[in-house]
């Protein structure tokens, strides 16, 4: 339908001053005169909804929030350029975006040296206005460029919870971008519990930002839907994760998404009052939904032996179901998933002995990097299979074949005495490959041909030391074992 003309145009400039003489009675002159700004002209003589201009404030701070902050940025520009910013009747307008972002965090040697968030980089560059907070007590947001307040708050893995009274000094409240389909995987690390648990598929949902709890808001979008804008059994909801996905590939995948369904959200006007009363999005995964707690530097410790709390991760184990496969033994598969969830993952290994009269060496961190799943190699396999025939009490088989011993420190404990008395000594074979090493973790007894079943540790950096290729890095940790009994066949072997 084409637009109707005008109702109203503001009058030509002229620099003649043309006095106007008053057709009514000079009393009635000392009334406010009625405004003539556009909006209010055009919502008391038409019956097109006027849609307040959004005065945001963007609450971000990683590379996954500068997604929805650069996204905001340009439909905001884009409005300008089109002339949309004069549109009383579209939602959505946005009038001004402010940022706050978390203080500057201290890294290096010394911890010397201060480190800006990327959304800080980022709201430098497009010259937004920027406010620094590491708590909201005690502050109110400025007004904003136009002199009115905030009317809208974005949060977008901020990690800072959003006080009641700012969300309801808002007009409009808040909202959130959360990289999970909703209900599942809530909390502070959905992408990384995702890949921990092995996931095949995953989304994003915008939510109202709730005044009590994280993550407890009304669902207004998620999405996407592959190839369709219906949910069904051939267009299903989020995105397909290939096997092996990083935490970093589903940061680089979902951010995007999740800039264009905030964008969605308010160029439809979800975020308004009178839509409450719709009804919510609904999601029901086929599986129960799980939490995505915070996790620690206790999370990257590599868990050889499965045992009570060895981390954060595991002690909601009973509840979260975050390691439901290694719950009675540690796999190959299960490293290297929590490899790709966190990164680098650390651990320790011991030295081997000075003299005879020393049964341990001396303990050393290392952080074991570049990891992936292999098919046990010939030599090792053969080893596995004689000692199995042979029987543990043996000697060891393998010619060649030395081993490593390592160290799983009992994470939460406190009193050194309680941490050395729950320590988990775990020696295990290895075999050269290249530069890297092969060790085996939870491989089938009963199938040691299987592929994929061993794991393959590319680089280590031992403390003390740079990174060094892992072959290379274990050279003073390697000893050559005389008894199979020696080997922590609970951990190499399963089943």
């Amino acid at each position: 339908m084409a637009a109707g003309p005008s109702l109203w145009r503001p009058l030509a400039y002229t620099s003649k001053f043309i006095p106007i003489k008053p057709a009514v009675s000079p009393l009635l002159l000392t009334r406010r005169a009625p405004s003539t700004s556009s909006s209010r002209l055009i919502r008391q003589f038409s019956d097109t909804p006027y849609h307040e201009p959004l005065r945001i404030l963007f609450c971000g701070s990683d590379a996954f929030s500068c997604a929805s902050l650069q996204a905001l940025h340009d439909v905001m520009l884009q409005q300008k350029t089109d002339g949309m910013a004069v549109s009383p009747d579209r939602p959505g307008r946005i009038a001004s975006l402010d940022v706050v972002v978390r203080p500057a965090k201290r890294s290096g040697r010394g911890m010397k040296q201060a480190v800006d968030s990327p959304v800080k980089v980022l709201a430098t560059q497009l010259g937004l206005p920027i406010h620094e907070r590491d708590t909201f007590t005690g502050w109110t947001p400025p007004p904003a460029a136009s002199g009115r307040g905030i009317n809208l708050v974005v949060a977008v893995s901020f990690g800072l919870f959003v006080p009641p009274r700012l969300l309801r000094a808002a007009r409009f409240g808040g909202l959130n971008v959360h990289p999970s389909l909703l209900p599942d995987l809530h909390g502070a690390a959905p992408i990384e519990h995702a890949v921990l648990l092995g996931r095949t598929r995953t989304g994003v949902t915008v939510q109202t930002l709730h005044e009590t709890t994280f993550d407890g808001g009304r669902r207004l979008l998620q999405g996407p839907v592959e190839g369709h804008n219906k949910v069904n059994a051939e267009h299903p909801l989020g995105i397909a994760l290939p096997g092996r996905v990083t935490a970093a590939d589903l940061h680089e995948k979902l951010a995007p998404i999740g800039a264009h369904l905030l964008s969605d959200v308010l160029q439809r006007g979800l975020y308004l009052p009178e839509r409450a009363s719709e009804t919510p999005v609904t999601y029901t995964p086929p599986f129960p939904p799980a939490a995505a707690p915070k996790l620690s530097k206790v999370d990257r410790q590599v868990v050889w032996r499965h045992v009570p709390a060895v981390s954060a991760v595991n002690a909601v184990n009973a509840v979260n179901a975050v390691n439901a496969v290694t719950a009675t033994q540690t796999t190959s598969a299960d490293i290297d998933r929590r490899a790709r969830a966190l990164g680098a993952l650390w651990t320790h290994l011991e030295t081997r002995p000075s003299s005879s009269s020393t049964p341990s060496g001396q303990r050393k961190r290392a952080i074991l990097d570049n990891m992936d799943l292999v098919s046990c190699p010939t030599a090792l396999r053969e080893a596995l299979r004689t000692a199995l025939v042979a029987g543990q009490g043996g000697e060891w088989p393998g010619d060649g074949v030395k081993t490593l011993t390592f160290v799983q420190d009992a994470a939460g404990q406190q009193e050194q005495q309680q941490q050395q008395q729950q320590q988990q000594h775990v020696t295990l074979p290895f075999v050269v490959d290249g530069e890297s090493i092969v060790v085996p973790v939870g491989v089938d007894r009963t199938d040691l041909d299987n592929g994929h079943a061993c794991l393959r540790i590319g680089s280590i950096k031992i403390e003390g030391y740079g990174t060094k290729p892992a072959a290379r890095a274990v050279g003073a940790f390697s000893r050559t074992t005389a008894f199979a009994k020696d080997i922590s066949w609970d951990v190499a072997l399963r089943g």
